[in-house]
């Protein structure tokens, strides 16, 4: 939840280049065929979701009474290996003090503004159409930013603070190369094997590997594939290409000799209702059932490999709670919300710390899976202040680990110029690294308000 509704719509408005003309599809006979080779059949059930929680809607935000108080907190926290000693990571028990790679193997202009103009692509919104406007350029573009946007001493400094879990978003274009698709097919893959190689095997880091993007689009929103792209729901085609992506990335694990160390993450922020994005109205029933087929595509592909292998299923935007239905309690799973306050109505950067430690008590309620916060920041809606970083985010780090599963902060690096209402750029409360050496990240946990 990256990217602002009103600048879409006027995007969309202003003609940005559509998905290419579908092969012939794939009938439901042979969708059948596809799922029946699985064990098993497209969902139905789908009106039989749990109930909807509200945290995530904008406005307005419930939570359990939080007194205010003036005393702030020095907490110890003791992060594990998120290796777990070779043995594969229990969410239940694990507490992730994660960073995103956001916008590397998957590019954003949000996060990479300067390089995107730099590179001709000031006319280009989203990853799609800068590759369309690259032509024959945008394979040696985009291998040469895969290798300067971060690199090993990235992963030195994240480690200097305790950091013990990667989540690392990636194109389904760095796993399967789709027809049709002006997304980049090259060689994403061997940039994330030196990464992840160097993270597990010198710190003992836990690897979350996601899929933001889906054939056909999830969101109709630059990360999911292209702004006004959403073919991903109900198409055989856009399925098979994208269970394609999932054995692709389930041999990348089993490769790394590592496999213990990863956590499968098959779907990020899927919305097939453009304007309730970021809220539970941006999911229908039908898309529910078209992401559970998906899901259960995903367990059995992950069965053939190990069953040891935890899935990652990000709520979009309906709470865990709402999954919870569908799946056995013994299912290897793990829920991922996403939590920011730079878009959540009337958040204020000198109120927002009790609102932390109530969420993070709200979402602890949901007790059947495990759920962990896969996407939070330092940025509010008004009035953003330097100097109250810290609190913000030891806040935030100790709270999601104290009432949850941990979370995984967007994002490591960010050269973001937006400004932000208030001081400064986007760039100074969404980059892990220029955080750190700010002094706004610590490892010692020292101005908690929870």
């Amino acid at each position: 939840m990256r990217f602002s509704i009103v600048a879409t719509a006027a995007l969309l408005a202003g003609g940005v280049a559509a998905a290419p003309t579908p092969e012939p599809a794939i009938g439901w006979l042979d969708l059948d065929k596809i799922l029946s080779s699985l064990g098993i059949r497209v969902r139905q059930d789908g009106n039989k979701h749990g109930p909807t929680l509200n945290y995530h809607n904008k406005c307005p935000f419930t939570f359990p009474p939080v007194k205010w108080s003036w005393n702030r907190f020095a907490h110890n926290i003791n992060w594990p290996k998120g290796t777990n000693g070779g043995n594969f990571i229990n969410w239940k028990t694990f507490k992730a003090n994660g960073v995103n790679l956001g916008g590397w193997l998957e590019k954003e202009k949000t996060h990479d503004p300067i390089w995107w103009d730099q590179v001709g692509g000031s006319a280009a919104p989203d990853e799609w159409n800068l590759c369309l406007t690259l032509g024959s350029n945008c394979g040696p573009i985009f291998e040469a930013r895969y290798a300067s946007f971060l690199n090993t001493t990235t992963i030195d400094k994240l480690a200097s603070v305790g950091v013990n879990t990667l989540r690392i978003p990636t194109t389904y274009a760095a796993w399967v190369n789709v027809p049709g698709s002006a997304l980049y097919h090259g060689r994403q893959q061997a940039y994330l094997k030196t990464i992840v190689q160097y993270a597990v095997e010198k710190y003992g880091m836990h690897i979350i590997i996601g899929l933001h993007s889906l054939p056909g689009g999830v969101n109709n929103l630059d990360i999911g594939e292209a702004l006004g792209h959403d073919a991903w729901f109900y198409n055989a085609t856009n399925l098979e290409y994208s269970f394609q992506a999932i054995d692709a990335v389930l041999s990348f694990m089993k490769a790394s000799g590592h496999i213990n160390a990863f956590t499968l993450a098959p779907i990020n922020e899927a919305s097939d209702n453009l304007s309730g994005f970021g809220t539970a109205d941006g999911l229908s029933v039908n898309a529910t059932n078209w992401i559970n087929t998906y899901i259960d595509g995903c367990f059995q592909r992950i069965a053939k490999i190990d069953k040891r292998i935890p899935l990652m299923l990000q709520d979009n935007f309906k709470g865990a709670s709402y999954w919870e239905p569908f799946y056995d309690s013994s299912t290897n799973l793990v829920i991922d919300s996403h939590v920011y306050y730079f878009a959540a109505a009337g958040t204020y950067s000198a109120y927002v710390n009790p609102a932390v430690c109530g969420q993070a008590a709200y979402i602890a309620g949901e007790k059947t899976f495990p759920v962990f916060i896969g996407e939070w920041s330092l940025q509010t809606m008004y009035n953003n202040t330097l100097p109250s970083r810290k609190q913000i985010f030891d806040t935030q780090r100790y709270a999601w680990q104290k009432y949850n599963s941990g979370g995984a902060f967007w994002t490591a690096v960010s050269y973001s110029t937006t400004a932000v209402d208030g001081e400064g750029t986007q760039r100074e409360y969404w980059s892990y690294i220029d955080l750190i050496n700010e002094g706004v990240i610590t490892e010692a946990t020292t101005a908690s308000y929870c």
